[in-house]
């Protein structure tokens, strides 16, 4: 399992080269243009930045745009909730509840001190559900602030706190017990959603865990039981049961003193090849717990790869961002080191085709990494 036999086998489970040689029915509909089956093939896709997380989506979608993206999203074939690690992703809708009764719970129970220094005791959780759940009844999707309001007036306290909103706890607290969940848009606010109405018809496979392991390495691989629990917050026991029990769906390969696990059948055997525009909090580069492949032996600072990330060959190469302004997307691209004229020019046809995606045209310019990152942490 040599460096770049790695990479190009994670570039074709992630759905960033053309094939993903397992060929698995999620990705046959990718493949046709379907973000709805992009999302399945994931499990999911994190996204607490809406604009960045439409993005990571349609980078794997051939011939989508954020609209055709975004109307997966507010037909409710996507769903946005918090199924894991307390943070938003999208997730197929038919598989929204159990993700949320696999993973959230060990969220709620970890935030249980944070609840309490705040004022939000199991009383007052209960009767804001009662409050939001007959606000929303019936098919009405409120935005976060009408909640707010409602909940207010119900003597329910939403203000800010030494940890946070208390309001924006509340409506993760509920969204993980899996009572709401975002719904449709209305203009540039997200909107929330019964979770039950919203997705009326939930899968619920035999083995959740099990399940849950072949989506990561079926997507993700090859990835070690440290990445999966990084990424789902399952313990090291569980994940070791949850892979036995996934049998012949998942392949093991050691190397170095380290096991992978992999989605079965054949692996890439090509290089790692191609330049992208990956996203803030891309799954290529946030859903590892070891991410020094991405690195190539560089020392970066620790938020680098939480950033929008230039991608050659596999590995992390710079940053990037974008304004949009005057009905064009202004595009920086700020490699690491210098780059000879060949990248670059992979680059800006990646950048072109984020813009593509975007509907807009491109002013593409060169930056300094210093000046164009954004500080992230895990």
């Amino acid at each position: 399992m040599t460096p770049e036999r790695l990479l190009a086998r994670r570039l074709a489970r992630q759905r960033l080269t053309p094939q993903d040689p397992g060929g698995a029915a999620a990705g046959d509909l990718a493949a046709a243009g379907d973000p709805a089956a992009v999302v399945a093939h994931f499990g999911a896709v994190q996204a607490q930045e809406y604009g960045q997380a439409l993005w990571a989506v349609g980078l794997r979608c051939p011939g989508a745009t954020a609209g055709t993206v975004e109307a997966a999203i507010d037909r409710g074939a996507i769903l946005r909730t918090w199924p894991m690690r307390g943070t938003i992703h999208l997730v197929p809708a038919p598989d929204a509840r159990w993700m949320l009764e696999l993973l959230a719970g060990r969220r709620v129970k970890a935030m249980a001190g944070v609840y309490a220094r705040i004022g939000l005791t199991p009383g007052v959780l209960g009767r804001a559900a009662e409050v939001i759940e007959a606000a929303l009844s019936g098919g009405q999707h409120l935005r976060r602030r009408d909640l707010y309001a409602l909940l207010t007036e119900a003597g329910l306290d939403c203000s800010a706190s030494p940890h946070g909103s208390r309001g924006g706890h509340i409506l993760g607290y509920l969204s993980m017990t899996g009572l709401i969940c975002f719904g449709p848009r209305a203009g540039a606010q997200p909107t929330f959603a019964l979770l039950h109405e919203w997705a009326p018809s939930p899968r619920q496979p035999a083995d959740l865990p099990a399940e849950l392991a072949i989506r990561y390495f079926t997507s993700h691989g090859p990835a070690t039981e440290r990445d999966f629990g990084w990424w789902s917050g399952l313990t090291l026991s569980d994940i070791r049961a949850a892979i036995e029990r996934a049998g012949p769906a998942l392949a093991a390969e050691d190397s170095g003193g380290q096991r992978y696990f992999d989605g079965a059948g054949p692996a890439a055997g090509t290089p790692p090849d191609g330049a992208w525009l990956l996203p803030a909090f891309d799954e290529y580069t946030v859903a590892y717990k070891d991410r020094s492949a991405l690195l190539g032996g560089r020392a970066l600072p620790g938020g680098d790869l939480l950033n929008p990330v230039l991608l050659l060959d596999g590995r992390a190469a710079g940053v990037w961002k974008r304004t949009i302004a005057g009905g064009r997307v202004k595009i920086v691209l700020a490699p690491f080191e210098r780059l000879p004229g060949r990248d670059r020019d992979r680059l800006g046809a990646a950048a072109e085709r984020y813009a593509e995606f975007l509907g807009l045209p491109a002013e593409i310019t060169l930056g300094a990494a210093a000046d164009t990152r954004r500080q992230r942490r895990d």
